[in-house]
C-alpha cells in the first residue's frame, strides 16, 4: 500500500481544472502529495473523463497533455509540490474508485465531458461519491479563488456515527482555516416514527440530547484546537434547504456519505445526494 496522497480526475473541462486547483491547494496545506488521473473509455464515447476514440495515437496525445496540464495548473498553486500522474483506460469512475483505496481523499468536478455534463450533477460523480472508499470532495462551480477570511466551514449533523465523523472531519477543516464551524441540524417531522412526535418526547428534549451528542463528540478536539469557534444551531426545517441557506459564503460544506434515515446498505443517504450539484461551495463527503 502506498502512502497516501490526493487523487483529482481531469478531462479538460473547466469544472475539472477547477477540482485540480483544489486538489492542489488540498494536498498542499496536508503535506500530501497530488496524483493526477485521466481516464476513457474507449467503448462509450463521450461518457467518462476525455475524448475517446479507438486508442490511436491522437488520443494518447490528448490524454498526456490533459495530464500535463493538470500538473502545471497544481504547480501555480504550489511549485513545491510533488505531482504523479497516470493515464488509464477505462471508465473514469471505475479508475478513480479504484485510486480511492488508498487515498486518502479523491477530488472531482461535479459535472465534465460526458453525456450528462448538461445535468446538475455528472454520471462520475455521483458514481465515485457512491462507491469511494475514501472521503470525496466535489467542486461544482469553477471560481477557485479561496473563500474570504470570514468564511466558516459547514456542516450537517443527525445523531448518525456517519454525520458525527463529517463533524470531526469539518472541525479539521476548521482547524486547518480560519477556525470557523458552523454545526446545523435540521429535522423535518414526517411520520409517527420521529423521535420529536414520540409521547415520551418534545422538541425542547430532542434539541438538548443532539446538542449533548455534539459537544461530546467535539470535546477532545475542541483540547487540541482550542482556537476553533463552533456556532451551533438545531431547527426545524428541511435538511437539504437547510443546508444550502447556510453553505452560502461558506469555505466548505461537510456531510457524512449517509445518515439516520434511508434504507441500510445504501453507500449514499438522500441528503447527501440532493446536495450534489446543488452546493454553492465545494462539498466534502465523509466515510
Amino acid at each position: 500500500m502506498g502512502a497516501p496522497r490526493v487523487v483529482v480526475g481531469v478531462d479538460g473541462s473547466p469544472l475539472s481544472m477547477a477540482a485540480v486547483t483544489r486538489a492542489a491547494q488540498v494536498a498542499s496545506a496536508r503535506g500530501l502529495p497530488l496524483h493526477v488521473l485521466h481516464a476513457f473509455a474507449a467503448d462509450l464515447p463521450m461518457l467518462g473523463f476525455g475524448e475517446l476514440s479507438d486508442g490511436s495515437a491522437v488520443v494518447s496525445t490528448h490524454a498526456h497533455r490533459l495530464v500535463a496540464d493538470g500538473v502545471a495548473r497544481a504547480h501555480v498553486v504550489d511549485p513545491t509540490l510533488t505531482v504523479t500522474t497516470s493515464i488509464r483506460e477505462g471508465y473514469a469512475s471505475q479508475a478513480l474508485v479504484d485510486a480511492a483505496r488508498t487515498a486518502a481523499l479523491v477530488v472531482v468536478g461535479a459535472m465534465g465531458h460526458g453525456v450528462f455534463s448538461r445535468a446538475s450533477v455528472g454520471a462520475v460523480a455521483m458514481q465515485v461519491v457512491t462507491h469511494a472508499r475514501c472521503p470525496v470532495l466535489v467542486v461544482g462551480h469553477e471560481n477557485t479563488d479561496p473563500a474570504s477570511e470570514d468564511a466558516s466551514v459547514v456542516v450537517g449533523v443527525d445523531g448518525s456515527k456517519p454525520s458525527l465523523r463529517a463533524l470531526a472531519a469539518a472541525f479539521d477543516e476548521a482547524a486547518r482555516g480560519n477556525g470557523a464551524l458552523a454545526v446545523v441540524h435540521a429535522w423535518e417531522a414526517r411520520s409517527a416514527a420521529d423521535p420529536t412526535l414520540a409521547s415520551d418526547s418534545s422538541w425542547s428534549a430532542y434539541e438538548a440530547e443532539l446538542q449533548r451528542t455534539v459537544e461530546a463528540a467535539l470535546t477532545a478536539r475542541r483540547a487540541e484546537h482550542p482556537h476553533v469557534k463552533v456556532d451551533y444551531e438545531v431547527l426545524q426545517a428541511e435538511p437539504v434547504s437547510a443546508l444550502l441557506e447556510r453553505a452560502q459564503g461558506a469555505a466548505l460544506l461537510v456531510v457524512g456519505s449517509r445518515g439516520s434515515g434511508g434504507f441500510p446498505g445504501l453507500h449514499v443517504g438522500s441528503t447527501a445526494l440532493r446536495l450534489m450539484g446543488r452546493s454553492p461551495c465545494p462539498i466534502l463527503f465523509t466515510r
